[in-house]
C-alpha cells in the first residue's frame, strides 16, 4: 500500500515567482529544488525583506527549507541590504 504524504506540497513554479519575484531562472530553480513549501518560501521572504525582528520576536524559528530559500536570495542582488545613508 502506498503512504500518503503528509503536509503541505512544495510550492509550484507559479508560487515562487508570485512570492520572490521575477528573479533569474537559476535562482528560481533553486528555490524549487529546496522543496519549501507556500509559507516556508514566504517566511524566508520576510526574514530577507527585514520582517526577520519581527518574526523572531514571536519565538518563530525557519524551519531547514525556509533557511535554505533565505540563503538562496540573499545571494541575488534584488535581495541585498540597502546601503544605510
Amino acid at each position: 500500500m502506498p503512504t500518503q504524504s503528509v503536509g503541505p506540497p512544495p510550492a509550484s513554479r507559479i508560487d515562487v515567482v508570485r512570492l520572490v519575484g521575477d528573479l533569474d531562472d537559476i535562482v528560481i530553480t533553486a528555490i524549487l529544488g529546496t522543496g519549501a513549501t507556500y509559507v516556508e518560501i514566504e517566511e524566508a521572504v520576510k526574514f530577507a525583506m527585514g520582517d526577520a525582528e519581527l518574526l523572531g520576536k514571536t519565538g518563530h524559528q525557519l524551519s531547514p527549507a525556509a533557511v535554505a530559500v533565505y540563503d538562496i536570495l540573499m545571494t541575488d542582488p534584488a535581495y541585498e541590504p540597502e546601503a544605510e545613508p
